[in-house]
Formats: structure tokens, C-alpha cells, sequence
């Protein structure tokens, strides 16, 4: 029961880090295509930016999340060991079925034909297809998906999109946005987290910002890849995760009041999920504060699913150092009201604190 209980707290802290980790560095999204098994080809990607648009002109709008899509289900609801394939872009540059020459060596004596297969269109998102499946199958059969977008119905968690100057029109560039994590939710009024602000008192200060986001007939992109350090209260622990070659889409209706079709893509560093892992061990047991036969275990099937380098691209004859992963999302108009509390610090319960639970 207890690696149970670490096999889905990891699932639920990859997955919100996930969210709320895109930033902008130089470059744009390329357009879409396809390639041989193992070669190369644009693959899934966000589309390019539109040709002469302006800037954005009009008074904004925030979008927060009203369902996350894990890879367990397709985005009609249906359970499917195939829903992974779906969520997520082509990081790396490869379409990718059965020749894996082009790519890193496995981590942790991993199988490749374990952890390289893409989804369609050569979708990397190795979390989904590796780490999923592992999380379900030890949580004895846990509706993961519901579970995790209950903090989202209960007004504990969400993950906004301030587009702060989007207008009524179906293509701006750029527009101003900024990425901002609520609590303390009540319908479609948020507060927002102060831990993910400059200013903690001032929720249009947000760390995370998309100040070369662009819309495409209708479709929001976050912009350039990019790569930002976050620290998030996780089951009482706070873990520090990097996202790197990140991108967030989602489709917005005419009439900007709600979007679908959304993706979360990028990649996380292997060993530094993997050194997380290891302090959260101690929260769930003190017996895993010095590591042990379990813990090791559960990091080598972590490292077993790296797919990537850690930033995003293929390097063939190199020990992999990155785990792609790919979500999707729906996502409605809110208001965000104020700021809300601070977490409240957490004891280390490997040095003599008590951790939540064992």
C-alpha cells in the first residue's frame, strides 16, 4: 500500500507541475506534418503564427481549467490504453514507430520498445504511455482522472491563462498573457495562488509569462518554448519541477467565452523528478527516508521511462535524460478575485517532523 500511495502521489505532482511550467525563450512553433518510422518530420505541432495579424486590442480574458485529460481517457470519456496518444506535440523532431536508431539509450536498463513508440502523429509523451499505466495499475484500479479534476469541481486547484489584452478577433500577434494558479475556487471565481506571483498581493504579477503568445484562427499557443523552475505544494511536500521545450495550446470558441482541444506539452528532467521522488518518499513513511529496496525500485521505473534529453531532443548513443509529457485539457472564462492565502509550511518528517501519513 505504501508504494501504492508514492506511485500516485508521483502521478498527481508530475501532472500539476506539468500545468503550470511554460515560459518563453527565442524561436516559434512550427507548422504541422509527417515522417517515416524513426525519421524525420515536423509531426504534431502547434500551428505557426498568423500572417499580419496585429496585436492584441481588446480588454482580455482569463480561461481556467474545467477538465484535465491524463492519457487514461479519450476526450469523449471513453477508458482506452491508447488514450495517450492523443496529448502532447512531437518534442523531438521524430515520428517514431519501430526504429529507434535516431534516438538516446535508455535510462535504467529501460526496454525502447517500452518507452520510444510515439502517439499519432508522432506525439511524444512517454509519461502517458509509460508512467500512466504504472500509477493505474498499483492505485488498484483508481479513476486517476476523476480524482485529479476533483481538486478542480471542489475549488482547490486551477491553472489560468490571463490573455490579457485578447480582442473579439481570430488572430493577434502577439498577445499579452500570463499563467496563474487558483485556489479557494467557488464556481468561476478563483483566488489566486501567491506563490506563483512577483508580487504576492498582486495577482496580475504572475512569474510565468507569455508576452509572445499569439492566436491563429481562434487557437491560442503559448508561444516559444521555454522553460521555467517552479516549487508547488504537493500532499504536503513542496517539490521543485522543471518543464523545459513547453508548450500550451487550446482552442477558444468565436466568441472567447470557453476553449477546447487544449494540450500541455514538455519535457521533465529525469533525475531531477527522480531526486524529488526520493525526498517525497519520507512524507508517505519515515521509513523511506533512507531509501531502501522500494524506493529504488520506484525511481528505477521512473528513469525506465525516460524517452528524450532533457531538452527536447533526440541524441542518439546518449543516455536519455528527459520523460516527455502530454495532457489535454477544456477550459471556460473565469474571474480571479484577489489573492489567496499562503500554504502553510510543512514539517520534514526526516528530521524528526511527521509526515501526512504512512
Amino acid at each position: 500500500m505504501l508504494r501504492s500511495k508514492l506511485l500516485l502521489a508521483l502521478g498527481s505532482a508530475s501532472l500539476v507541475a506539468s500545468l503550470l511550467a511554460c515560459g518563453d525563450d527565442a524561436g516559434t512553433g512550427g507548422s504541422g506534418g509527417t515522417g517515416g518510422a524513426g525519421g524525420g518530420g515536423d509531426g504534431a505541432q502547434p500551428p505557426p503564427r498568423p500572417t499580419g495579424a496585429s496585436p492584441g486590442d481588446g480588454g482580455g480574458k482569463i480561461f481556467g481549467t474545467t477538465k484535465l485529460y491524463v492519457g487514461t481517457k479519450t476526450r469523449q470519456g471513453a477508458e482506452s490504453p491508447d488514450a495517450w496518444k492523443s496529448f502532447g506535440y512531437n518534442l523531438d523532431g521524430q515520428v517514431t514507430s519501430d526504429d529507434f536508431a535516431n534516438h538516446c539509450t535508455p535510462a535504467g536498463q529501460g526496454i525502447p520498445t517500452n518507452v520510444f513508440p510515439d502517439g499519432d502523429d508522432g506525439i511524444d509523451n512517454s509519461f502517458g504511455r509509460t508512467l500512466i499505466p504504472i500509477i493505474k495499475l498499483v492505485s488498484m484500479g483508481t479513476d486517476l482522472e476523476s480524482q485529479i479534476n476533483e481538486a478542480i469541481t471542489s475549488g482547490s486547484f486551477n491553472v489560468m491563462v490571463n490573455m490579457r489584452n485578447l480582442g473579439d478577433g481570430a488572430n493577434y500577434d502577439p498577445i499579452d498573457a500570463i499563467l496563474l494558479a487558483g485556489k479557494e475556487g467557488n464556481g468561476n471565481t478563483w483566488k489566486a495562488v501567491p506563490e506563483f506571483l512577483d508580487d504576492p498581493t498582486d495577482p496580475d504579477t504572475s512569474k510565468v509569462k507569455f508576452a509572445e503568445s499569439y492566436l491563429t484562427d481562434n487557437t491560442w499557443v503559448s508561444g516559444n518554448k521555454g522553460t521555467v523552475d517552479l516549487t508547488l505544494a504537493i500532499a504536503g511536500f513542496e517539490l521543485s519541477l522543471q518543464i523545459r521545450s513547453a508548450f500550451i495550446t487550446m482552442k477558444l470558441d468565436g466568441a472567447h467565452g470557453s476553449a477546447t482541444e487544449g494540450i500541455i506539452a514538455g519535457v521533465l528532467d529525469t533525475e531531477a523528478l527522480v531526486g524529488q521522488i526520493e525526498e517525497l518518499a519520507g512524507t508517505l513513511s519515515p521509513e523511506f527516508c533512507n531509501g531502501g529496496p522500494t524506493v529504488e525500485s520506484i525511481l528505477n521505473q521512473i528513469r525506465q521511462a525516460s524517452d528524450i534529453m532533457s531538452d527536447g531532443s533526440q541524441q542518439a548513443g546518449t543516455p536519455c535524460t528527459g520523460i516527455s509529457i502530454g495532457l489535454g485539457f477544456d477550459a471556460t472564462v473565469v474571474t480571479v478575485d484577489g489573492v489567496g492565502a499562503p500554504a502553510e509550511p510543512q514539517p520534514d518528517p526526516c528530521d524528526g517532523g511527521a509526515g501526512p501519513g504512512n
